[in-house]
């Protein structure tokens, strides 16, 4: 189980995807893509530790497991799914409440 912070950012990869071109489908991620994620959510380069200091995470070299996003995207896309009288919402949409916005 994540902590809520740690959920903020699986939310946070979630809504950079279409921006930095993540597949949210697959749990691995480089660290180029992380920090492209932890620009946009909070204006650091930084991958938070949980992820990097995690040794069961990696996947290789410079590629993190984070199969967390898979389940939360697949939980976003069967929300929207259901709701199929209503246009599904952007992902950006629904996970801005996690997201700063630079002023």
């Amino acid at each position: 189980m994540l902590s809520k912070q740690q959920q903020r950012y699986v939310d946070a990869i979630i809504a950079a995807a279409p921006t930095v071109g993540l597949d949210c489908t697959t749990p691995e991620f480089t660290r180029e893509q992380l920090r492209a994620v932890s620009m946009i959510h909070k204006g650091k380069k930084w991958i938070p530790n949980w992820i990097t200091h995690d040794q069961s995470r990696r996947a290789g070299r410079g590629v993190f497991n984070i199969p967390e996003v898979v389940t939360a995207h697949a939980e976003f896309m069967n929300r929207n799914a259901d709701d199929s009288s209503e246009p599904a919402a952007p992902v950006e949409d629904v996970v801005q409440r996690h997201v700063p916005v630079s002023a």
